[in-house]
This record gives structure tokens, sequence and C-alpha cells, in this order.
């Protein structure tokens, strides 16, 4: 499966066999990509996050579903990485 996204250079269209891997179109599977890099962005470039759960996920009972939104920059994570936050909060700038 590998091979047919295998590049000139050698490398990978990752791109290519997440969409085949999903079952979702290669336009979909960009889609999701830029808003992975979007979301990354945001976060990359806050100077202090303070996340509140997100209104979507709060009646969720699983931890594992719940998200996170920043007040300040918008950036989003799940439970796992605002936990490691909050347990290595830094001081207000």
């Amino acid at each position: 499966m590998l091979d047919k996204h295998r590049n000139p250079n050698g490398t990978y269209d990752g791109v290519g066999v997440m969409s085949e891997m999903t079952g979702l179109s290669r336009a979909e599977m960009m889609a999701l990509a830029e808003q992975v890099r979007a979301n990354s962005a945001r976060l990359h470039a806050c100077r202090y996050h303070e996340f509140e759960q997100s209104p979507s996920t709060a009646p969720m009972r699983s931890l594992t579903h719940q998200r996170y939104v920043c007040k300040n920059c918008g950036g989003e994570i799940r439970y796992h990485e605002w936990r490691w936050h909050e347990d290595g909060r830094r001081p207000k700038p």
C-alpha cells in the first residue's frame, strides 16, 4: 500500500496514505491537515493559555473524549494534554 504513495525523492505522500487508510477523500484529508496546522499555530503563538472545557464535549462522561479550548488563542487540546499543562502551569506573564 505504501509504495504507491512514495514520492520520487523516497519520502511518502502522507495525505495520500492517510486518505487510503481512512477512506476519506484526499480533499477531506487535506482540510483536516490544514485544521491541525492552524490549531498548532494558534497554540504555539499564544503567550499564556487559559483552558476551559469545550461546551461540545462537556456532556461526555469519558475523560478521553474531553476537549479544552484556550480563552486567549482559541487553540484546542485533548484531556491528557490539558492535564499535563495544568500540572506544569507557569505563572502569568
